[in-house]
This record gives structure tokens, sequence and C-alpha cells, in this order.
């Protein structure tokens, strides 16, 4: 659950880098390594028609993992990606077959600072994220962020803390 949070908040992150109403962050293209620092809240579960084919066992391990991960204590992760043109310039889920009907709304743009609040339903499960990215130079981003999932009345909450620093114009191979 941890990756799916930290991928929506890249994703929003980097969808407030594209050009669609949005003024893009001035900053460089090429290798970032980002520091991400991800305290959850709370455990959504999964539908009970999966629950219901797992074995007593499979259900209990599955419970305490979710303990683990759902227990207010920061997990920070380190990761190296590379920034291209086409993320400054593009909207990264076009063409995405997207289940969730997302409503953003931009709360502040510049070419240092962006404030963008997202809502998400699908009918069954709904999300809220709210994100503000500071660009304190060309080569360093600091963003954090509050998020919110319910699934079947079940809510996980989430806080985000992001730190980048740029780390070069060049990519190694394999880097995304």
């Amino acid at each position: 659950m941890r990756k799916v949070i930290a991928m929506a908040v890249l994703c929003l992150w980097a969808s407030g880098l594209w050009a669609g109403g949005k003024k893009p962050l001035n900053i460089k293209t090429g290798l970032w390594q980002t520091t991400s620092t991800t305290t959850i809240n709370g455990t959504m579960g999964l539908p009970p028609e999966l629950t219901a084919k797992m074995t007593p066992a499979q259900r209990a391990k599955f419970e305490e993992a979710m303990k683990k991960r759902g227990n207010g204590v920061p997990q920070t992760r380190t990761y190296k990606s590379c920034l291209t043109e086409k993320n400054l310039t593009e909207d990264p889920f076009k063409g995405k077959n997207m289940k969730m009907k997302c409503q953003e709304t931009v709360i502040k743009s510049t070419g240092t600072d962006l404030e963008v609040r997202e809502a998400c339903t699908d009918g069954t499960a709904k999300s809220d994220i709210h994100m503000v990215t500071h660009a304190d130079s060309s080569e360093h981003v600091t963003s954090t962020g509050n998020a919110a999932a319910t699934v079947r009345g079940r809510t996980m909450h989430s806080v985000i803390k992001m730190d980048a620093k740029w780390l070069g114009p060049t990519c190694p191979a394999g880097t995304n």
C-alpha cells in the first residue's frame, strides 16, 4: 500500500509539471535523487471476495502486515529517477485507462511553487490528495502532502514529505 501512495503522490507531483494550464516548475532535467518519508495511519484492507479465498494463516499474515504499515511510524525511502523534457510538458495520465474519476484543483502555480488538490472517486472508493511543492532552486525541490483514501468505509491517512535534489544532466541506463 505504501508503494500505491508513493506512486499516487509522484504522479500528482509529475502532473503538476506538465503544461495543461499549470506553469511548469523551473527545474533541471536529468538525474534526480528523491528521499520520501511517508507516515500512514489506518488500513483499507482487501475486498471480502479476496479475503474469503485466503486461508486463516494467509489472512492473519496479511492483517499483520497491514497493521505494521498503518501504525503511524514514518517510513523513508531514497531513490533515483530521470526527469525528462517530456515529463515537464506532457500529462502523465494521457492515454491511461484510469478507473477513478478525478477532479484536480490548482491552488497555486508558478515557476517555483505548485499547490494542487486532487479528489477521486469510482463509486466504491474515494481519495483526496493535497500537495504543496516548492523549488528552492532549479536543482532542489521539496514537497509536503496529505492523502486520505477510503475503500468500503475503511480510511487510510498519509502524510508525505519529499526532498529531491538534481544529481546531473544525464541518466544511467535503466533509470526511470
